[in-house]
């Protein structure tokens, strides 16, 4: 899965606009701001109209809020008065919804002297597309990384999401070795290590990052708990 969601410009003037005639469905969305420097307020919606916050949390996903793309376009602003003339200097990202959504975790990641200037990437959240004890990767770096749990051995290619198995071979603690490397002048590097439990409750989103001044990547990560009913 490719990270760049962006649509055409076209596409985005008329979705920011609200001229586009397409039936669109409002689908549930969880966030994380991907952000260790600033820490913005942001909203969905549409200009002209009443902006929905995003309600981030200091740590983790947000909860799940209901949003309303526009002509399949979702448009992130850093404003809650957003109107059409002045869209375009509050946009913040913009992102192609997938076909098919109901439900996404977006994870909202800056973009270095670029406008707009932070970009999204989607993940299903439902149980089919992103089921219980597996993972993801999002590896936001131009890197080659490579992910260890266990006996197991995961490519993360650049600038990719990537899928990580259900582990069935876990021994009677359900932990694991977990490792990241990156590979640096044809080298492999040592970014993470930790062992980490994995059970049929819990899914995690490692997101691969790095700071501009730093020599290596960091791993983030976000652990989303299967909520028991009483």
């Amino acid at each position: 899965m490719t990270l760049h969601l962006r649509s055409t410009t076209l596409s985005l003037l008329l979705a920011l606009a609200g001229l586009v005639s397409a039936k669109d469905t409002p689908i549930q969305i969880r966030a994380l701001l991907n952000d260790s420097v600033n820490r913005a307020d942001f909203y969905f919606g549409t200009p002209g109209k009443a902006m929905t916050q995003v309600e981030l949390a200091v740590e983790g996903l947000t909860q799940p809020q209901k949003i309303t793309p526009v002509g399949g376009v979702l448009n992130l602003f850093d404003s809650a008065q957003v109107t059409a003339a002045n869209a375009k200097t509050h946009l913040a990202a913009t992102m192609k919804v997938p076909a098919g959504s109901k439900s996404l975790i977006v994870i909202i990641v800056p973009v270095a002297d670029q406008k707009p200037p932070y970009r999204m990437v989607a993940i299903p959240d439902d149980a089919r597309s992103f089921p219980w004890n597996t993972n993801k990767v999002v590896n936001l770096t131009s890197m080659e990384c490579l992910l260890e749990i266990g006996e197991m051995k995961l490519d993360l290619p650049a600038d990719k999401v990537t899928d990580v198995p259900k582990l069935t071979h876990k021994g009677d603690t359900n932990q694991l070795q977990t490792n990241f490397s990156y590979k640096q002048n044809e080298q492999w590097q040592l970014a993470t290590e930790r062992r980490l439990q994995y059970v049929d409750n819990l899914r995690r989103i490692f997101v691969i990052h790095k700071q501009p001044q730093a020599l290596g990547p960091e791993v983030r990560t976000i652990q989303d708990e299967k909520l028991t009913k009483n």
